[in-house]
């Protein structure tokens, strides 16, 4: 990856933010932060730590920041004299772009800037986007794309579905701006989730939010048939077949949202987050019509898999194990701080986007462990080490999952269970995965910090905080991890799988006996946790005391006959293992039951 691609990603995202940002600062009203000298104020200077105001200031400052990257661009591609003229060129009017961006946004910033002026601002914001990302896609030739891409490669029928795609995004996009910034959004005639609001007719708010919902539904048409075209015609590029899937599935998720955005009328997470997909949608399109170009078609697409194989690779993608773990914790802690079943819509939101943050996490967490999983038994037969589920298809696999995560926890949940998810997430895929994982002997143990975030999220979504009871079921959780992987470690050490993938885990650096020992270590702090929301929080009372008493008795036993009895290692660790599934599963289920007993 040469200096100008990494320079020009790390522009497209900062300039992802800059928009994400401006739609922020646009829907809370915050666009007035003013100082002497700034057009269309009054020489007066707003209390920059004023909130909202302290988010325009903000955004100007990343606005200064994607600048100083633009011009960057175009020096480093002054310097690149394989490709000077097209890399120049695409990087002066990203420059361009950018430098107008600035003037246009002083005026938006007037009092009595028009919708037009709002929507030309995104319009130009998100070409900006589009042509960053091109002269990144330019720029990979030899890492992502043929070094020869320009005589090799052809546009296809996809690629020209593509293009009228892209054409539909951006109007969704500068359409859905103008309903927005003229409050027309919430402007109905008969539309479902209205109820009886009515506009007249005539061209009212009613037209302009019309006229965006015909193109939603023109574009959301184009971008479900490129998906399913580029798998009849392009099938012989994962990368393609993965981004047009991704990009229809988010499409989906933006049309039920758009409903719901009329119906909660206009809230201002909900619209920014709406903004943020579809500037997502709008790249994924492009860039689909721009690789379509790029990639040379195969004389002979691989032969397909039958259907039925593709969707259980996906599935196991996912980690359903894993998955029902951890939307196991999640659920408890909704009914313990709810004492009660909390509104079903919260718990099926909030389900629904714990399952994809965690498939999502599952399924990047595949493409990055590609290399180790093809070395260890247990491992290689996984779909993307096996070979059935290429990298790139696991990759966009997963960032939809967790991108659609987000975005649902953060449309019908909260802002806070959105964005305890997304750390989960992040921690999970960045630190634990590409960090962890392959640096220390302890990565199990910081990692499972992961795995403990769930009960956070449930109790954050039924209650908008994090209270000490969700704290102390974290840290069951947490306490909970070591004894019940090292278990499997231990029971697998007869393949001495990480020792021969050189991954540094506990029982392949220091050997079992001192496995076992951590284990017993880890099983006393784990019972003397789960005690601790008896005694002193007093959060559960005796029957969930009696049931954790016995439970974590129990664990304690089964971890000292693993640390007495050596020879039989492999059956114990198995039956330890197997133990701890049932364990944290009954003991959530005691402490809703015993909540709901005290209520």
């Amino acid at each position: 990856m040469t200096r100008y691609v990494k320079l020009a990603v790390t522009t497209l995202l900062t300039g992802y933010l800059l928009v994400v940002l401006g739609g922020a600062v646009r829907v809370a009203g915050a666009e007035s932060g003013c100082g002497p000298g700034w057009v269309g104020c009054d020489g007066s200077l707003a209390p920059i730590l004023s909130f909202p105001i302290a988010f325009d200031y903000f955004h100007r400052a990343f606005a200064v920041v994607v600048t100083l990257l633009s011009v960057g661009l175009v020096v480093l591609a002054w310097r690149e004299s394989r490709s000077r003229g097209l890399l120049l060129g695409l990087s002066g009017a990203a420059l361009g772009l950018v430098l107008i961006q600035g003037v246009l946004g002083m005026f938006t910033a007037q009092p009595a800037a028009g919708a037009a002026v709002g929507t030309a601002h995104l319009a130009l914001a998100e070409i900006f986007l589009a042509v960053v990302a091109l002269a990144a896609l330019i720029a990979s030739a030899g890492w992502l794309v043929p070094a020869d891409w320009r005589t090799a490669g052809r546009r296809t029928s996809a690629g020209w579905l593509a293009i009228a795609a892209s054409v539909g995004a951006f109007a969704l996009l500068a359409t859905g701006a103008y309903t927005a910034l003229s409050g027309s959004g919430t402007a109905c005639t008969g539309w479902p989730l209205c109820g009886d609001r009515v506009v007249p007719t005539g061209w009212t708010p009613v037209d302009i939010h019309l006229t965006h919902r015909w193109v939603a539904a023109i574009t959301t048409t184009l971008i479900l048939a490129l998906a399913i075209h580029v798998r009849r015609v392009r099938s012989d590029s994962p990368a393609l077949v993965g981004l047009s899937t991704g990009g229809a599935v988010l499409m989906v998720a933006q049309v039920f949202v758009g409903a719901a955005n009329v119906w909660v009328e206009l809230n201002p997470v909900i619209t920014t987050a709406h903004l943020a997909v579809a500037t997502i949608v709008w790249g994924v399109v492009v860039s689909v019509a721009a690789l379509d170009r790029m990639l040379p078609v195969a004389e002979r697409a691989p032969a397909a898999q039958p259907a039925r194989r593709v969707w259980r690779d996906y599935f196991v993608l996912t980690k359903p194990g894993v998955m029902a773990l951890l939307l196991t914790t999640t659920l408890g802690a909704m009914l313990f701080a709810k004492a009660g079943l909390p509104p079903l819509r919260i718990l099926i939101w909030t389900l629904i986007g714990g399952a994809l943050a965690s498939g999502g996490a599952a399924a990047i967490n595949h493409y990055l462990d590609r290399d180790i999983d093809r070395i260890m038994t247990r491992t290689r037969n996984r779909p993307v080490a096996g070979g059935r589920v290429t990298p790139v298809q696991a990759l966009i696999f997963g960032v939809t999952l967790s991108v659609l995560s987000v975005y649902l926890m953060a449309v019908f949940v909260n802002p806070l269970a959105a964005i305890l998810s997304l750390a989960g997430n992040l921690f999970y895929v960045i630190v634990y995965t590409m960090w962890l994982k392959r640096a220390t002997p302890q990565n199990i143990v910081i990692g499972g910090a992961a795995g403990a975030i769930p009960p956070l999220v449930g109790w954050a979504a039924v209650t908008g905080n994090v209270g000490l009871p969700a704290i102390i079921m974290f840290i069951i959780v947490f306490a909970w991890t070591p004894p019940h992987f090292w278990a499997l470690a231990l029971f697998r050490s007869k393949t001495r799988d990480y020792a021969a993938a050189g991954v540094p885990m506990y029982p392949a650096v220091y050997g079992d006996a001192k496995t076992r020992q951590q284990i017993f270590i880890y099983t006393l702090l784990l019972v003397i946790t789960s005690l601790l929301l008896v005694f002193p929080l007093g959060a559960n009372g005796l029957l969930y005391f009696a049931v954790a008493a016995v439970l974590g008795g129990l664990f304690v036993h089964k971890a000292v006959q693993l640390l007495r009895r050596p020879a039989q290692q492999p059956l114990l660790a198995r039956s330890l293992f197997m133990y701890s599934n049932y364990y944290l599963a009954l003991l959530f289920l005691a402490m809703v039951v015993d909540r709901l007993v005290l209520a």
